[in-house]
């Protein structure tokens, strides 16, 4: 009797056991399947109602569940030594934007936070703002509105005491708004002394302050970019946009480079992952040894470009996510730290560091720089001109 009542305590617990997942302490895989038991979030209806606006889904990429090698091989051009092939398991899925945050974004969720609010202008460009500035202040209903910031920056213009011609985002908006109240009398003066007719005068305007609005936002620390999401998740809760148990953050570095790569195993997660160039994303493919591929075209913009759906240069992923390749190097929620060997689930970092994970190279880097697998980190109140972020939807992590 005891025989018997042993023997099916026995069946009854290796049974239940076959393919578990424990998630504290040490991690047990025994599942021999492609995809082993995840943790797959059922969304409400409610949720869904959220998830499924057409204003979200514009912006935003549902990420499923799975599996994928991540770091790079031993072959791989440019490897470094920190970037150790080993499995990752993610059992959560999760939301990312297709862009980086742009300055506009940046600006509108700014509370408490210092806002982005300078860029370099052409010589053109100064010459449409100086010429609609100088009837400005001729006129007698204008020239009296006029904020001093404004003032005091364009006559620095005027005076060439700006060498490198820098132009306030907020001089910019107000000269603008300026120009949409005047009447059509006034425009026809400004836009003939240029030889311009008043649309193009118009669309040459409208077109500057897209183009900066719509800049990836780059000198933000990490602390400002944990907070920024901060509040786009406070926002969101106000408004009653956000799912159950879900809020804005930073991508860890394992949700990085699986959205990034998208299935695909080559250096890069664009077409089959063979070529990388000035062609094909935003970053220094001005010399032959500076690309991944064969191109003959070789492009080293120099600079940041618009992004987001109005402004895109460059074919997104098999996962329809773009700029995961230079434009600005994106932080990600992990302090930096070697890779674990194995396999790894749900990997998040350490609890504790000195320097947190980049990913994506930028605008100023190689091809090489620029992989899926390469991994940059820095000092989490670092500001520089090559790092900007991306936002996730998803679950906490801790």
């Amino acid at each position: 009797m005891m025989r018997l009542i042993l023997f099916f305590f026995c069946f009854f617990h290796f049974s239940c056991s076959d393919g578990e997942i424990e998630h504290s302490g040490k991690k047990k895989l025994n599942s021999t399947k492609p995809f082993p038991i995840t943790q797959n979030k059922e969304f409400s209806a409610a949720d869904l109602k959220i998830l499924n606006r057409k204003e979200f889904q514009k912006k935003f990429v549902k990420i499923n569940p799975g599996e994928f090698m991540m770091g790079s091989s031993l072959k791989e051009k440019g490897r470094s030594i920190d970037e150790l092939k080993h499995k990752v398991i993610l059992t959560k899925p999760f939301y990312i934007s297709k862009f980086e945050t742009t300055i506009q974004e940046w600006n509108e969720l700014a509370v408490g936070l210092t806002q982005y609010n300078s860029f370099t202008i052409t010589p053109n460009e100064q010459s449409v703002i100086l010429a609609l500035y100088g009837k400005l202040k001729s006129n007698k209903t204008f020239k009296n509105q006029l904020s001093d910031s404004l003032k005091s920056q364009l006559e620095a213009l005027l005076a060439e005491q700006l060498n490198s011609n820098i132009m306030g985002l907020l001089e910019l908006i107000e000269i603008i708004d300026y120009w949409r109240k005047a009447p059509e009398n006034f425009k026809k003066g400004v836009a003939h002394s240029l030889n311009f007719k008043i649309a193009e005068f118009s669309q040459i305007l409208d077109s500057l302050l897209g183009n900066q609005n719509q800049l990836p936002v780059n000198n933000v620390s990490y602390t400002q970019a944990t907070a920024y999401c901060h509040n786009l998740t406070n926002k969101a809760y106000a408004q009653g946009l956000l799912p159950k148990n879900m809020l804005y953050r930073l991508p860890t570095e394992a949700e990085w480079e699986y959205a990034c790569r998208a299935g695909n195993l080559g250096s890069c997660g664009l077409g089959d992952g063979t070529t990388l160039s000035g062609l094909n994303a935003n970053l220094d493919g001005g010399l032959k040894e500076y690309i991944i591929g064969s191109d003959t075209t070789l492009i080293n913009r120099g600079k940041l470009i618009p992004v987001t759906s109005r402004f895109t240069r460059f074919e997104p992923n098999k996962w329809g996510i773009y700029d995961m390749h230079g434009s600005v190097m994106e932080w990600c929620y992990d302090f930096y730290t070697a890779y674990n060997e194995g396999v790894s689930i749900n990997p998040i970092g350490p609890i504790r560091g000195t320097r947190r994970v980049l990913r994506g190279g930028s605008f100023y880097r190689t091809a090489f720089e620029c992989r899926s697998a390469n991994r940059e980190s820095s000092d989490a109140t670092w500001r520089g001109s090559e790092i900007g972020f991306r936002v996730l939807l998803g679950y906490p992590v801790r």
